[in-house]
């Protein structure tokens, strides 16, 4: 058997050689597809968008109905509202008692000179004659030319007999009746009225 004698040093590097052809793509085969990745941390809120323009107004709705003038008092221990009479013409309203003998069969009393003075000249008038008993005949009573109450019944017996007159008459100055006015004064007129409730109810 020969013996091998001690390897010589590495020669140098020979010359690279030219680069293949490169293959078809049509002929290429994809890899398979790797595994989806985590879902990435959510990144901060950016920055809020300048703010639009304001639309334009819109319609203006129909009008509600109108609440009830009230007068609130303290009654039962609770405010109650009490709604204000509303008429065609501005009308003031009074009680006068009338006290005759039974015997008589007609009874005189002055409206109160206030009253009388409040109320246009010749617009006064009675609207109910209330006997506190019952009579034998339906009593009649009218305001004269000089604002006294005059009141006629039959003759009933002995004794006295009263009678609760109520009075009418329209406030001096307000002889128009249905007074027209335009929807915007009908509108501050109901806003009024109403500021003046949510006042009440805040005392």
């Amino acid at each position: 058997m020969t013996e091998q004698g001690p390897t010589g040093p590495t020669g140098t590097t020979g010359p690279t050689g030219p680069s293949g052809p490169t293959g078809d793509p049509a002929e290429m085969m994809t890899g398979p597809i790797g595994l989806t990745g985590g879902t990435g941390p959510t990144g901060g809120t950016g920055g809020s968008g300048p703010t639009g323009g304001t639309g334009g107004t819109g319609r203006t709705g129909k009008t509600g109905p109108t609440g009830p003038k009230t007068a609130i008092l303290n009654l039962g221990g609770e405010w109650r509202g009490l709604s204000c009479i509303e008429a065609p013409a501005v009308l003031f309203f009074d009680v006068a008692e009338v006290t005759i003998p039974a015997t008589a069969a007609e009874g005189r009393v002055p409206v109160d000179p206030l009253f009388a003075e409040a109320c246009e000249p010749g617009s006064l008038c009675v609207l109910a004659a209330q006997p506190d008993v019952p009579l034998a005949g339906t009593p009649g009573a009218e305001v004269s030319d000089d604002n006294e109450v005059v009141v006629r019944c039959p003759p009933n017996g002995d004794g006295e007999v009263s009678l609760h007159i109520l009075l009418a008459g329209v406030r001096r100055g307000f002889t128009e009746r249905f007074p027209v006015f335009t929807e915007e004064q009908a509108r501050r007129n109901e806003a009024f009225w109403q500021q003046s409730v949510e006042v009440e109810a805040t005392v």
